[in-house]
């Protein structure tokens, strides 16, 4: 998502802040329940981490709902903190831009304990050993009764529901095509090249193994059960919507038996 067309005048950051919301099935749906499921205590000076929080929509809603929290945008791309500086200029002073990958000393970024981590469409790229670390590293780095929830794309109990349900995702692309407004045609087009290439990995070479920075597409339950062994308290997909899968846990108070 970071690759820039210099024949035009946005970047591919800037073409996905303006139609992931249409383009990504479900992708408010699934912001907003998280935000739900996190927020029954009303903790309204929360610090929330997004990784690969992209151009800031996530923590924008975050925000909004929580006047007196603090958020952490975590990301490596620069086009995309441009994007987020943008989105998020109005939260000045309460947001953190630390552009950094996963696998950087991010934590040391965040003062203190986070109440609530957050990622979504980002941790499918690590391989399962680094997927297993981050999740230790979430887990270590929250506070008692923090919330972690990785919002991705996974897999399903079965290889055909797997595969239908990218091919959901590719129909639901191509119909979106003739129901955005004309002036988004061509952030729609640039945001499709990008698509084509996922659609070509995954979905035609389904069965060609994958490396690091592909889509390691892992089952949701198999991501489950990572986090009740890290020990997490209540670890469980809570949403599943086609393809993408919100699991998460809560760091316990006291230690666990």
């Amino acid at each position: 998502m970071e690759q820039i067309d210099r024949h035009r005048f946005f970047t591919m950051a800037e073409a996905y802040d303006r139609v992931c919301q249409r383009l990504v099935p479900g992708y408010d749906f699934l912001q907003d329940e998280v935000l739900r499921i996190t927020g029954g205590n009303e903790k309204t000076d929360a610090t929330i981490v997004d990784l690969g929080a992209g151009s800031g929509i996530f923590l924008e809603k975050a925000l909004s709902r929580w006047p007196d929290a603090k958020a952490h945008w975590v990301d490596y791309s620069e086009d995309f903190l441009s994007v987020a500086r943008q989105r998020l200029a109005r939260f000045d002073g309460r947001v953190v831009y630390t552009q950094a990958s996963f696998e950087d000393d991010w934590e040391s970024q965040v003062e203190g304990q986070a109440d609530l981590i957050f990622s979504m469409s980002a941790i499918h790229h690590l391989e399962n050993a680094d997927k297993q670390r981050l999740y230790q590293r979430c887990f270590d780095k929250l506070a008692p009764g923090g919330w972690l929830f990785n919002v991705d794309e996974m897999k399903t109990l079965r290889q055909d529901g797997y595969l239908a349900n990218m091919r959901f995702w590719v129909g639901h692309v191509q119909e979106t095509r003739g129901k955005i407004a004309e002036e988004h045609v061509p952030y729609y087009e640039k945001w499709r090249s990008h698509f084509d290439n996922w659609e070509l990995r995954n979905v035609v070479n389904v069965d060609v193994p994958k490396t690091k920075g592909d889509d390691i597409h892992e089952h949701f339950t198999t991501q489950v059960n990572w986090l009740h062994e890290i020990g997490f308290a209540n670890a469980d997909v809570y949403i599943k919507y086609y393809l993408w899968c919100a699991v998460g846990g809560r760091k316990p108070h006291g230690k666990q038996k």
